[in-house]
């Protein structure tokens, strides 16, 4: 089986995709005559001209001829041309920045399709049908990017008439943000649950605290209850293996001002399909991306994550509780399918004081992780919101906290302030690649 072929936005050439002909020429489709076919039209043309002046019949049949006969290729090949029922099916339910996403294009008719890629690809791969091409596309900026309307090649049997008509609909296609490893932060593995204790409520609860009862003939030694062997001088068994899943809250600065502040930050637009771009930065993509491979992590070690913002407010529509090594998965696959679609929020007037970070719902809601791991991701903080969040330590014990800065050299004083609260602080730079990002952990 032939390896599919590969389309990345960052080997591209450089190029600019235009439509062939003038405006007026595409709306009537007469940017199908070829050059022969305009050579054609035109010597029929000239020749009805010159027939009128000279009075000579035959050359007036000899110019109608030609003219008519450009006229009906061109007429025949408009009129003929297969509305194709076209098939193009992405072999997950979304793409992921810089993975390859498989896409099958399937034509049921005997015409040749060429497929049209986002701007950013160059030229796409053409189908003969009836048949099938694969290709993958990796993708380097998330959003909601499209694919298509196809491009039908269409031609006649003389070459008076050439070219590509849209056919079909384009296809939007969530691209989801990036995954990292995070390898050089090794402290996110310290909170990371192991064996039965992955499916324990909380991670502070002792997961042996479940009902027990006496042993009996068949129930297997892993059930069996220490605990509760050594309090009652008989074997005891659990009456349950686990409980529900352990939480652990991520917090992610949404803030614009925090992220596109002076013009040390790039400004970035985000496809949003039909719709208008989304307004972002490096260091918010940055920002994102982190939250994302974090989540995985915590996910993949089975907690179940609950996404907000600064205003306590939930990252995902519709989020609830689900109490399942399932659900866990699902909370973080529901809120990497929507980084496609989120982006940095104007604050709004009057909605907390500036000298308050965090709103009080997300202040409460902190309250009530006190031993839960804590995942903050943060573009900016003054020396006053540092030293407000940094009250909150001797409730809230376990954060992980990632300040992305523009300049963090100039935030010596908050890392000192925030160094005494015991929390692991990540002061890094915001505008680097995650991967070799600088700073200090």
């Amino acid at each position: 089986m032939d390896k599919p072929q590969r389309f990345d936005s960052r080997n591209a050439l450089s190029w600019t995709r235009s439509e062939p002909g003038p405006e007026a020429l595409r709306r009537w489709h007469l940017d199908l005559f070829t050059p022969r076919g305009w050579y054609t039209l035109g010597a029929g043309a000239g020749l009805i001209a010159l027939a009128y002046v000279l009075g000579r019949h035959e050359l007036m049949a000899l110019g109608v001829g030609l003219a008519a006969l450009a006229i009906a290729s061109w007429l025949l090949v408009l009129r003929a041309r297969r509305t194709t029922s076209l098939r193009r099916a992405l072999h997950s339910p979304a793409a992921t920045v810089a993975e390859p996403a498989l896409v099958t294009l399937e034509c049921p008719d005997e015409v040749r399709i060429r497929e049209t890629l986002p701007e950013e690809f160059g030229p796409g791969p053409e189908l003969e049908g009836p048949g099938a091409v694969d290709y993958e596309l990796v993708f380097r900026s998330r959003g909601v990017h499209l694919l298509g309307p196809a491009r039908q090649v269409i031609s006649d049997p003389l070459g008076l008439i050439r070219g590509m008509v849209s056919i079909g609909q384009p296809q939007p296609v969530p691209v989801r943000a990036q995954i990292h490893p995070l390898a050089r932060f090794a402290s996110l593995g310290e909170r990371m649950l192991t064996g039965d204790a992955r499916f324990s409520r909380s991670t502070t609860a002792d997961y042996y605290d479940v009902a027990t009862r006496d042993y009996q003939q068949g129930d297997s030694i892993r059930q069996v209850h220490w605990k509760a062997t050594a309090r009652h001088g008989k074997l005891m068994v659990r009456q349950e293996n686990h409980v529900a899943t352990a939480q652990a809250l991520m917090v992610l600065d949404r803030t614009a001002e925090h992220w596109q502040s002076g013009g040390a930050d790039l400004r970035i637009g985000i496809p949003q399909g039909l719709g208008p771009e989304l307004s972002s930065s490096r260091r918010f993509e940055n920002a994102l991306s982190l939250a994302c491979s974090i989540g995985q992590r915590y996910a993949d070690s089975g907690y179940q994550l609950l996404f907000r913002d600064l205003d306590g407010s939930p990252l995902v529509g519709g989020e609830s509780l689900r109490l399942s090594e399932h659900a866990a998965r699902c909370s973080f696959e529901d809120f990497h399918l929507a980084s496609a679609e989120l982006g940095p929020l104007p604050a709004a007037p009057g909605q907390h004081q500036a000298q308050d970070l965090i709103g009080a719902n997300l202040h409460r809601e902190l309250l009530s992780m006190r031993e839960e791991p804590v995942i903050m991701i943060l573009g900016q903080v003054s020396l006053d919101q540092a030293a407000a969040l940094a009250a909150l330590s001797r409730t809230v014990r376990h954060v992980e906290l990632f300040l992305l800065a523009a300049h963090p050299e100039r935030y010596a004083q908050v890392q000192q302030l925030m160094a005494r609260t015991g929390w692991n602080i990540h002061l890094l730079h915001g505008n680097s690649s995650l991967d070799d990002a600088r700073g200090v952990s």
